[in-house]
């Protein structure tokens, strides 16, 4: 819950530092996914446009490539383990 506590202080932070905090555009493509025993391994590119004020130009970053893990839950549901971008 450490990881999970400080992720939550982070986003909470960057709310009140930010309040006008918008994602303009998010893609993700998934080229290659497998499933193994209850976990999956998805790989593709990402690119994402945001704008931390109404004042401030957008900022872009470009294609980029990442692997996600993801473990199967007793429920059915899947969770990510890891995401890595590079």
């Amino acid at each position: 819950m450490v990881a999970l506590d400080a992720i939550k202080a982070m986003y909470a932070k960057m709310k009140t530092d930010y309040p006008e905090f918008r994602i303009l555009k998010y893609t993700n493509d998934v080229t290659d996914a497998k499933v193994v025993a209850g976990w999956a391994i998805e790989v593709g590119y990402s690119e994402a446009v945001y704008q931390l004020t109404n004042k401030e130009k957008p900022v872009a970053i470009p294609g980029t490539q990442g692997v996600r893990v993801l473990k199967k839950q007793n429920d059915g549901s899947w969770k990510f383990a890891v995401v890595g971008m590079k």
